[in-house]
């Protein structure tokens, strides 16, 4: 009888958030594969290969499938005798990871939670094994997994203060779903303790740190790459470029004023801007144009590289470009996003500059503020003030870049400790 009333209230929840889904339908690739698998509609190949049963690793979108990736490539390399699936719900998050697809992994879309849809994926793929990256609690998918004695853990799990609030409110609902959940390897103390509150047997909460940090294995090559990179994209050697990574509505407006500024002060700077949603990039053009200044589609032709402002709008550009920046502002922060992941440009030794609101990825940024790895700003004023001293000083730009650098060295591991971990419940 629960089960059919989530099934309702699922579907009004659907219903109310169609238009949303509608964008998401007109990203896709193929858009009829996307309705067909999320109501739990899979071709004939999807089935287990070789008679083993694959390992299921859900990953929503773009950033849980980054935090994966080192995972998927070892759980590859160590468990030959396991495939794969690899499922996600946006569109954005499918095309990146049908990248790594091969014979042993097989990517798909996430079925609806909805009964029908998830026993017939579960009919399909019979999944030896559920892992949930970051914080994917679904009521049947979960239900499902235990009915068929299959194990269900988190990876890489977070709970914001919000989400633990939400949760917390409905703690009758949640508290003995959670307990259904064999075990959480998560980020932060913060974390398992919100988790420990919402009554889950400590016994199954891990920290070990979050996978994000792991992404990337850069050397010395970094420095080549950012030449190279400057001159592929026609950006002069006495130039300073200001990067503005994953950026939200709002933001790319306080940073066009912030260049205006720099501009009025005589600083050589150029913009990039790299929209967290590229299908945003058209409208930031227009804006762009509005402020006086000359923008450029990263996708136009390479001839075109008389431009004010760079606009990211292909997948993929952003994360070798902050090899070229001199400083880069952190998107989703000065909005009450959450923030975006710093990670890329710690790797790559740029000073990052943030706004105050950071909780997705709350422990990171204390760390990198705490020990002089970034700078957190709470106004466009402070902003510009920021960007005018990191911008004006060589040396304050590498003090930064190598000590948020340091501090990212120092956190990583975790995808590893995380194997360690799961290969023992496999």
């Amino acid at each position: 009888m629960l089960r059919w009333l989530y099934d309702v209230g699922f579907l009004m929840f659907a219903i109310f958030s169609l238009p949303h889904f509608l964008v998401r339908l007109r990203q896709a690739e193929d858009g009829k594969r996307l309705i067909r698998e999320r109501f739990g509609f899979y071709s004939s190949d999807t089935a287990p290969v070789d008679s083993h049963r694959p390992i299921w690793i859900h990953c929503v979108s773009v950033g849980e499938a980054l935090a994966a990736e080192r995972l998927i490539q070892i759980l590859l390399e160590r468990k030959p005798e396991h495939p794969l699936v690899v499922t996600t719900v946006t569109p954005t998050g499918q095309r990146m990871v049908k990248k790594w697809e091969g014979s042993r992994l097989k990517v798909l879309y996430f079925p609806f939670d909805i009964h029908f849809a998830v026993r017939r994926f579960f009919d399909r793929i019979q999944p030896s094994a559920l892992l949930l990256v970051e914080t994917e609690i679904w009521p049947n998918v979960i239900s499902e997994a235990v009915r068929r004695k299959i194990p269900v853990g988190i990876v890489n799990g977070r709970l914001s203060e919000r989400s633990f609030r939400s949760f917390r409110r409905f703690k009758p609902l949640f508290g003995p779903l959670l307990g259904r959940i064999d075990f959480f390897l998560v980020q932060t103390e913060a974390d398992r303790n919100r988790l420990l509150a919402l009554g889950v047997d400590p016994e199954k909460v891990t920290v070990t740190g979050n996978m994000k940090l792991d992404a990337f294995k850069i050397n010395g090559q970094w420095k080549n790459d950012r030449e190279n990179l400057r001159q592929h994209w026609g950006f002069l050697a006495s130039e300073l470029i200001l990067i503005g990574g994953s950026t939200h509505e709002g933001e790319e407006e306080i940073l066009l004023r912030v260049l205006r500024r720099l501009r009025t002060e005589k600083f050589p700077v150029r913009l990039v801007l790299a929209p967290r949603h590229v299908e945003r990039s058209e409208k930031i053009f227009a804006e762009v144009l509005e402020y006086g200044f000359k923008p450029v589609l990263a996708s136009s032709p390479a001839a075109d590289r008389l431009f004010d402002v760079l606009i990211l709008d292909q997948l993929g550009e952003l994360r070798r470009l902050y090899a070229a920046a001199d400083a880069v502002f952190m998107g989703g922060s000065l909005i009450r996003h959450g923030g975006q992941n710093p990670v890329e440009p710690a790797v790559y030794r740029r000073p990052i500059v943030h706004g105050p609101w950071v909780f997705n990825f709350e422990e990171i940024y204390r760390r990198l503020d705490e020990e002089g790895g970034s700078t957190q700003v709470k106004s466009e004023d402070e902003l510009a003030f920021v960007l005018k001293r990191i911008l004006g000083s060589d040396r304050e730009r590498e003090q930064l870049g190598t000590q948020a650098h340091e501090i990212l060295r120092r956190l990583q591991g975790a995808t590893e400790r995380n194997f360690n971990l799961i290969e023992g419940k496999l």
